[in-house]
């Protein structure tokens, strides 16, 4: 398995980058789930060039995991809350990196920042339908709550909050 290695999104051509792997992801692996309408308007409003530099100067730090020739694999972002815990708001990886032990890899780098800043907790929301429903519980994350948001435009998430509490 080759290296990951995780680096931090700050520049705008980094963000630039961001966006362009992140639809490519989201229309790959969320089309069958969601419908087209739906994940262009999330991508537009969520996963574009200024929604995530709005969310970097919100206090939102986005992370690309790269493979051993430092080639963009997946992605992350990640937002502290007062609550000692870690929001991860976003972790999507290639059709190829999937099933393959690199989200594990993504979630203990997550793991592992958390517990050096003394945070307690993860949490993160994920459409019910999604099958990385089960993924994540296998990873030690359970299901805290069932949730539907309006996100306008007449489209709703109807995710799971799921949490895991870490040890220390």
């Amino acid at each position: 398995m080759p290296p990951l290695t995780f680096s931090a999104v700050t520049a705008e051509p980094d963000v630039e980058r961001l966006a362009t792997l992140a639809r490519e992801i989201w229309h790959e692996y969320y089309v069958p789930l969601i419908g087209r309408d739906q994940v262009d308007y999330m991508v537009r409003k969520f996963q574009s060039t200024d929604a995530i530099s709005s969310q970097i100067s919100d206090g939102y730090e986005y992370f690309f995991a790269s493979n051993g020739e430092q080639q963009p694999v997946g992605y992350l972002a990640l937002r502290e809350q007062e609550d000692e815990s870690l929001f991860i708001s976003k972790l999507y990886l290639l059709r190829e990196e999937r099933g393959q032990g690199t989200g594990r890899r993504l979630i203990a780098f997550i793991e592992d920042l958390a517990k050096t800043r003394g945070l307690v907790r993860l949490w993160l929301t994920v459409n019910k339908g999604n099958p990385a429903v089960t993924a994540y519980q296998r990873l030690g994350f359970r299901i805290a709550e069932s949730i539907v948001m309006d996100i306008g435009n007449g489209f709703v998430m109807d995710d799971y909050r799921m949490e895991k509490h870490l040890s220390a």
